[in-house]
């Protein structure tokens, strides 16, 4: 396999998902174009829809692409830090998911989210851009509550962290994408709605404490917080004992996620159809979950991707 340092810019911009990415101006520099490519973010979308259609895999990647460059805002160029700026950002987006509430001003990158909902939302049912709509609407306002957070320099104890973590991570409305992308909508069943939502929310934790262990250092070196971190504070453990406990959190939650799954394939009572819905849903979620597991382990997202020394004179 290729190392993405080792190519030039120019190959990197014929991909698909950089040339959407440049068009959108979500890319700019040679710098952004390395660092993306670096994300392997085709490798998440992929791994989340073997076998599936091209299409479906790039607008998947697509979104990822967005959800990841609007973390970067936030953490890596330190939206946020003055009060009133993430929400100023955030307004033009949250404007996209409400409509009926204008934005005093359009930008770029709400932009570039109501275009990939019009995309996504073709074909489906009302009820799925509702839930889209919830999640990514909450996703917001756990970024501006994070934001006031740091700028407080105030900590969170660990059931806060966890909670407002499983906010932040963006999992959910991705969630609500593969349902499009995968072909596998959410069974809408009030028997098992307590269950889905479980097996929704091991995702996302499985997710962000496994985000937090591949971007521990990066976080620290930008002086902020982390399940890594806070559980060394509130110990008074040592960061490798720390990382340790993270990894067992992490194990152990997806042992549980298999086991609601589990469950959930077996539910008693249902239609084969219904049943059949049910199956494909769990098993596009599981995909996900080992599909993110295995992409935070191959990322660059959280190496320096730096411009290279120009070649001697």
């Amino acid at each position: 396999m290729t190392d993405s340092s080792s190519v030039s810019v120019p190959a990197l911009e014929s991909g698909p998902l950089l040339l959407w990415a440049r068009d959108e101006g979500l890319v700019a520099s040679a710098r952004e174009v390395r660092r993306l490519a670096a994300m392997r973010l085709e490798v998440l979308a992929g791994g989340a829809l073997p076998g599936r259609d091209a299409a479906d895999v790039l607008l998947t990647a697509q979104w990822a692409v967005f959800i990841c460059w609007v973390d970067d805002q936030i953490d890596r160029r330190g939206l946020g830090s003055v009060p009133g700026e993430l929400e100023r950002f955030t307004a033009a987006l949250r404007a996209v998911l409400t409509p009926d509430e204008p934005p005093d001003v359009s930008t770029a990158p709400a932009e570039v989210l109501a275009r990939l909902l019009e995309r996504t939302a073709m074909g489906m049912p009302p009820a799925w851009r509702s839930r889209f709509t919830t999640d990514y609407l909450d996703f917001l306002r756990a970024c501006e509550e994070e934001a006031a957070l740091r700028r407080a320099r105030a900590g969170l104890p660990l059931a806060d962290y966890l909670d407002l973590r499983r906010r932040t991570i963006t999992l959910l409305p991705m969630l609500d994408v593969l349902e499009r992308t995968g072909h596998a909508p959410m069974p809408e069943n009030a028997q098992l709605a307590a269950q889905i939502n479980d097996l929704r929310q091991a995702v996302a934790d499985v997710a962000g404490w496994a985000n937090d262990l591949a971007s521990a250092a990066d976080d620290a070196s930008a002086g902020q917080d982390n399940l890594v971190t806070l559980l060394a504070r509130e110990d008074g453990c040592s960061t490798a004992e720390a990382r340790a406990r993270v990894a067992a959190m992490v194990e152990e939650r997806r042992s549980g996620l298999c086991s609601t799954a589990q469950a959930l394939r077996a539910t008693p009572g249902l239609s084969p159809a219904r049943i059949q819905q049910v199956i494909r849903y769990v098993d596009l979620t599981e995909r996900f979950m080992a599909a993110i597991v295995h992409w935070l382990t191959i990322t660059g997202r959280f190496a320096d991707v730096s411009d290279p020394a120009p070649p001697p004179s």
